[in-house]
C-alpha cells in the first residue's frame, strides 16, 4: 500500500467537501500536494480521474458544475465539489431486535474481504443502532456464509453497479463450454450453491447461472443497464422449485443402503425391486441436483431404465445424468491416479493481505468518526475496534496529522494526539458525520440478513425491517434489497426441519441434552448420539448444530436436515474445560475433524473443496497427458483431511469429473472400486 496515495485521496476529499463553490481542475492541481508534484498534465489527468472514481465508490457524490454557463461541455472549466450532507447517513433508527440481527448478519461471512465490508457497514450504522450484543458472548445462533467461487465478488460488484459481464460457462446438462454475455440482475444462494440471474444478451432471454459452473474470470464491462423494476432475487430463487413441474423418479436401493435418498423419498416399496431391492419414489425439481445425490450414494443404488408409473423419458433423463457423472468420475480418476505433485509449485491463490488505497482511506475516515464521537478513547481499545495493531493505528494517526484543507498550514491540518495513551482528534469536522453505506457494504450485510430469513421461523418482522433500513442507508430502498437473496436449502422437508430446528434451539437456550438419530452419509449409516448442543449455525443455506458428543468426547457439527429424530434427554452435563473453550470459539467449517489425508486433484469448478475441507497445502499440477511445456492448466492438487475414505468416494462421484484422487494408493484403490461398482449396475456401463 502506498501511504502517499491515501494521503492524496484524503486531501482531495477534504478539499471537495470544505469549499461550497468547489475547485476547478487547475485549482485542485495546486491545492492537493501530490497533484502539484505530478510530472505532467497527462499524469495528473489519469490520477485525478482514478481518484474521482475511488471517492464515488466510497459513497461520496462528486458534483461537476460548469464554471462558465456559456461553455457547459468544457470539462476543464468545470468545478468539482461534494455538497455537505450529500453523503451523510439518512435519518433512521434500529430497534434492539433489529440491532441483534444486524450483528449476526455482519459476522456471517467467513470470507475476509466480504466480512470486512459487512462489519464496516455495521460500524457506519452504529450511531443509529440501539445497542449491540456483547462481543465476548458467542451467539447461540449464527449464520455463516462462504463464497468459494472466484466469480462471486466481481458478479456482486456488477449486480450493484448495473454493469454487463462476460464469462465462460459449462452447461448443466451437457458440460458444453460457451461464452455468455449477461446483464446480471441479482445474486443469491440456494441448495448450498450461489446463483446469478440476469438477461442473456445472446439468447435474448432471462437465465439463471450457477457460479460453480463459471470456469473463467468474470469480465465486468463499462456498459451499464437498468434492471427490471419488479425483479426480486428471492422470487427468482423460489421459482427454481415452485415453477418446476412436480416429477417423481423410481430408484432401486439395496436394503439398508442410501439413507439420505430414503429421507428424500415420498414412498418406499420394500423388497419390490429385482433381487429384493427396495423401490424408492423420489420427487424432484431439478434433474442435476437429484443426479448428484444418487451418484454420491455410489454402489447399491441404480436408476432403472423404466420405473413403475414413471414416464420412460423421465427415467432415461435421470439415469443418463447419473451415468454421465459416474463415467466422468472414472475417467478423471484414471487420468490423475498416482500423479506426482511438486508441492513447491504453489497454486495461484488470490492474496488479500495487501490493503488497497480505498480500503485504507475508508479505515481512516472510520477512525475520524469514531474518535470524534469518543474523544479520549484508549489507544488499545481503538486499535482493537478496527482489528489493527497499536502500531498500525499510530501510523494511521500520523497520516491524518499531515492531511487537511488546501493551503496545509498548521491551523488547516487535522490535529491528532495520542501521547498519553488516549486518542484525540480535531479540525476534521467535515469528516465527522456518519456516512451512508456504499452499495458493496450494504450488499454484504443484506446477504447475511437474507440468510437469516432461511432459518425455519426466522423470517421475522425484525429481519424484514432491518433489510429495508439497510437498503435505505445506501440510498436505494428497494432495488438493492431485491438484488440479493437467499432461500431455504430444501422445500419438501421444511416442516420436519422446522421442528428439528425448534427443538435444537430450545435445547441450546435452556441448556438441555438431546438424543438424536443421525444419518452419516459417508458411511451410509444411521447412528444414535447423545449430545449437549451449544450453538446453531449455518454454512450458506445448510444449518448445523455444534454440540458436545458424549460418545466421541469432543465437539462435533451435525447438519440439521440429516437428523431423522430428536428428543429431550434431560439437563446438559458439565463439559471439560477444553470443551467450554471450544464452545466459545467460532464455529468450524463442516468436514472436521480429519482422520484420512488425501491428495485431491481439482479443476477450476471444484477448487472450493480445498477451502471447504481446510487443505493443508495446495499446488499447481500438470495432467500426465498434457504437454510438458506451456501453461500448467487449471488443475490444482490439494492435501485434504477427511473423516473417512468413504467420504472421499462419495465426493468424487457427486462431482463426477471435477475431481480425482492421486493418493495415497489405498484410498485411490477404494475410490476406483466404488466408482466401477456403481457403474456395473447400469447394464455393462462400467469403465473398461
Amino acid at each position: 500500500m502506498a501511504a502517499r496515495s491515501t494521503e492524496r485521496l484524503l486531501n482531495l476529499l477534504i478539499a471537495l467537501v470544505s469549499r461550497e463553490r468547489g475547485y476547478t481542475r487547475a485549482e485542485l492541481r495546486e491545492a492537493v500536494p501530490s497533484y502539484a508534484e505530478s510530472a505532467s498534465e497527462e499524469a495528473f489527468e489519469r490520477m485525478f480521474e482514478r481518484d474521482k472514481a475511488e471517492l464515488r465508490d466510497l459513497g461520496y457524490p462528486i458534483e461537476e458544475v460548469a464554471d462558465d454557463p456559456l461553455f457547459p461541455d468544457d470539462t476543464h472549466g468545470h468545478r468539482y465539489r461534494i455538497p455537505r450532507g450529500s453523503f451523510t447517513l439518512p435519518p433512521l433508527r434500529f430497534t434492539a431486535e433489529e440491532s441483534a440481527v444486524l450483528a449476526l448478519a455482519a459476522n456471517a461471512w467467513t470470507d475476509a474481504s466480504l466480512g470486512e465490508l459487512a462489519r464496516r457497514a455495521l460500524r457506519k450504522l452504529e450511531p443509529a443502532i440501539d445497542g449491540l450484543p456483547d462481543d465476548d458472548a458467542p451467539p447461540l445462533l449464527q449464520p455463516t456464509l462462504t463464497a468459494h467461487e472466484p466469480s462471486f465478488e466481481p458478479l456482486l460488484s456488477a449486480v450493484v453497479r448495473h454493469r454487463e459481464v462476460r464469462f465462460d460457462y459449462l452447461a448443466r446438462s451437457t458440460d458444453t463450454l460457451t461464452t455468455r454475455r449477461v446483464r446480471p440482475w441479482g445474486i443469491g444462494s440456494r441448495y448450498g450453491n450461489w446463483y446469478v440471474v440476469g438477461w442473456d444478451l445472446d439468447r435474448q432471454d432471462s437465465r439463471t447461472f450457477r457460479l460453480s459452473r463459471i470456469v473463467s474470470d468474470v469480465t465486468v464491462t463499462r456498459r451499464q443497464f437498468d434492471p427490471p423494476a419488479d425483479f426480486s432475487m428471492n422470487e427468482a430463487l423460489s421459482a427454481m422449485v415452485s415453477h418446476a413441474p412436480a416429477r417423481t423418479v423410481a430408484v432401486l436401493a439395496r436394503p439398508g443402503h442410501a439413507l439420505m435418498l430414503r429421507r428424500m423419498a415420498s414412498s418406499c416399496e420394500a423388497g419390490a425391486g429385482p433381487g429384493g431391492a427396495d423401490v424408492l419414489h423420489i420427487p424432484f425439481a431439478e434433474t442435476e441436483i437429484l443426479a448428484e445425490e444418487i451418484a454420491a450414494a455410489g454402489p447399491g443404488v441404480v436408476v432403472p431404465a423404466e420405473g413403475d408409473g414413471t414416464a420412460p423419458t423421465l427415467q432415461a433423463e435421470v439415469r443418463a445424468a447419473v451415468v454421465r457423472r459416474l463415467r466422468a468420475a472414472a475417467a478423471a480418476h484414471a487420468r490423475f491416479r498416482g500423479v506426482e505433485v511438486d508441492w513447491t509449485v504453489r497454486s495461484r491463490k488470490a492474496t488479500r493481505n495487501k490493503l488497497s488505497t480505498a480500503d485504507h482511506l475508508s479505515r481512516l475516515l472510520e477512525i475520524v468518526r469514531w474518535v470524534y464521537a469518543h474523544q479520549g478513547a484508549e489507544l488499545e481499545e481503538t486499535a482493537r475496534r478496527f482489528g489493527i495493531t497499536d502500531q498500525e493505528l499510530i501510523a494511521d494517526l500520523n497520516t491524518l496529522f499531515v492531511c487537511g484543507k488546501p493551503g496545509h498550514m498548521p491551523d488547516q491540518l487535522i490535529d491528532a494526539s495520542w501521547d498519553d495513551g488516549h486518542v484525540y482528534l480535531s479540525n476534521a469536522d467535515e469528516l465527522s458525520d456518519p456516512v451512508r453505506l456504499t452499495q458493496p457494504e450494504a450488499s454484504a450485510l443484506l446477504v447475511g440478513l437474507q440468510t437469516l430469513r432461511t432459518v425455519p421461523g426466522g423470517d421475522s418482522e425484525a429481519v424484514a425491517s432491518a433489510i429495508a433500513k439497510v437498503a435505505g442507508a445506501a440510498g436505494d430502498a428497494t432495488g438493492l434489497a431485491n438484488a440479493v437473496g437467499a432461500r431455504p436449502t430444501t422445500d419438501a422437508p421444511a416442516a420436519a426441519l422446522a421442528d428439528v430446528m425448534a427443538t435444537v434451539r430450545r435445547a441450546v437456550e435452556q441448556g438441555r441434552r438431546l438424543r438424536i438419530r443421525y444419518v452419516v452419509p459417508s458411511r451410509d449409516e444411521l447412528t444414535e448420539r447423545v449430545v449437549d448442543p451449544v450453538q446453531v449455525f449455518s454454512s450458506n443455506t445448510h444449518w448445523y448444530v455444534r454440540a458436545w458428543c458424549l460418545e466421541a468426547e469432543g465437539m462435533r457439527s451435525f447438519r440439521l436436515d440429516r437428523i431423522s429424530s430428536v428428543e429431550d434427554a434431560g439437563p446438559a452435563g458439565e463439559r471439560p474445560a477444553a470443551a467450554r473453550e471450544a464452545a466459545g470459539a467460532l464455529p468450524p467449517a463442516p468436514g472436521t475433524p480429519d482422520t484420512v489425508e488425501v491428495v485431491l486433484i481439482t479443476d477450476r469448478r471444484s477448487r472450493w473443496i480445498a477451502d471447504q475441507y481446510h487443505a493443508v497445502r495446495t499446488a499447481v499440477v500438470r495432467p500426465p497427458d498434457a504437454p510438458r511445456t506451456g501453461p500448467a492448466g487449471e488443475h490444482e492438487a490439494a492435501l485434504v483431511g477427511f473423516q473417512t475414505a468413504e467420504a472421499v468416494c462419495s465426493l468424487v462421484t457427486r462431482y463426477g469429473g471435477q475431481l480425482a484422487v492421486a493418493g495415497p494408493e489405498a484410498v485411490a484403490e477404494q475410490v476406483e472400486l466404488w466408482v466401477n461398482s456403481a457403474l456395473t449396475g447400469y447394464d455393462g456401463a462400467g469403465a473398461g
